[in-house]
């Protein structure tokens, strides 16, 4: 059995663009799936980063300068590897700067100017990730700013409907990966690093299992969130009941929303967010499950009070 699964990020549309854009994305990711896993996942991602729909690569927020930075990870469950990029700008796609980390290197992380002069030393050219609809956003919210009001954006969005942190799973049969690629949230302050590059705190991978998480990567890092996943899981929980759970446990801790997505390898998987939308799309040996939905808990979570 093959299985890839992708989300599109907290409070994503789920009109029919945004998912054909899924869709095609876990098709091109399957495509390459017999070259590997993770060159599967950055296919996938690679799709996402390329369109303005997402809140990663061309489609990122815009930070409170108004410069969109950037953080992407891998993590490979059978190899232990990790490597991820963080607050990197002027790369089209972050997730490929990553793999190219995690592949030729022992490095890690690179940050900032050094994540940057990595990618232009692999040959990754400069690219102007500001869309016309974020850059207009980000100028609505800061004039609101500016007369004392609150932004009306979506803070994960940085729009008013669409486009958080997107992320992949992968099961090819022998092991399990994920990746996750992401602008961050709006008008965070310059230099900010998310959940997404924080192993255990938004990715993480072993021989059991595989997850991702979106929403406010600073819950995500404080509670370790996608490392509790992998321990829930490994104890013998159903990957939708470890997500479920994860994510009480997130709003009980911290009063956060996210989303999360756990793939097992039983090739069980699971998706719970608690707030507007959540969209996924799971591809199991080629063909799209369509009766696959992640659970909202926001109704059951919506009062509960962070302790």
């Amino acid at each position: 059995m093959q299985i890839l699964a992708v989300h599109g990020g907290l409070d994503t549309s789920r009109e029919r663009s945004f998912m054909d854009d899924l869709e095609a994305a876990v098709r091109k990711g399957f495509q390459m799936l017999a070259t590997g896993r993770v060159p599967a996942l950055e296919a996938v991602l690679n799709v996402l980063e390329d369109s303005p729909r997402f809140n990663c690569g061309f489609g990122s927020v815009l930070n409170l300068d108004g410069k969109v930075e950037m953080d992407a990870a891998i993590v490979d469950g059978p190899t232990h590897r990790f490597a991820a990029v963080a607050a990197i700008r002027a790369v089209a796609n972050p997730v490929s700067v990553a793999r190219k980390l995690l592949e030729e290197t022992k490095q890690v992380i690179l940050a900032g100017e050094g994540a940057v002069k990595f990618a232009r030393e692999h040959g990754f050219p400069e690219a102007d990730c500001t869309s016309r609809q974020q850059l207009e956003a980000w100028h609505k919210a800061k004039d609101s700013l500016a007369r004392g009001k609150t932004p009306a954006q979506n803070l994960y969005t940085g729009l008013e409907y669409h486009g958080d942190t997107v992320g992949c799973l992968v099961w090819d049969g022998q092991g399990l990966t994920a990746a996750s690629t992401t602008g961050g949230y709006s008008l965070k302050l310059p230099g900010r690093v998310g959940d997404t590059p924080s192993l255990g705190g938004g990715i993480y991978a072993s021989r059991t299992s595989a997850t991702v998480c979106t929403g406010l990567g600073e819950a995500f890092i404080e509670t370790l969130t996608a490392k509790y996943v992998d321990e829930q899981i490994a104890a013998g929980a159903h990957p939708q009941e470890a997500v479920e759970a994860a994510l009480r446990r997130l709003a009980g801790l911290k009063g956060a929303e996210g989303g999360i997505m756990a793939l097992d390898a039983r090739g069980r998987i699971g998706a719970a967010f608690n707030a507007g939308r959540f969209p996924v799309v799971v591809l199991v040996n080629g063909e799209v499950r369509k009766d696959f939905q992640p659970v909202n808990l926001r109704p059951e979570l919506a009062t509960t009070p962070a302790r």
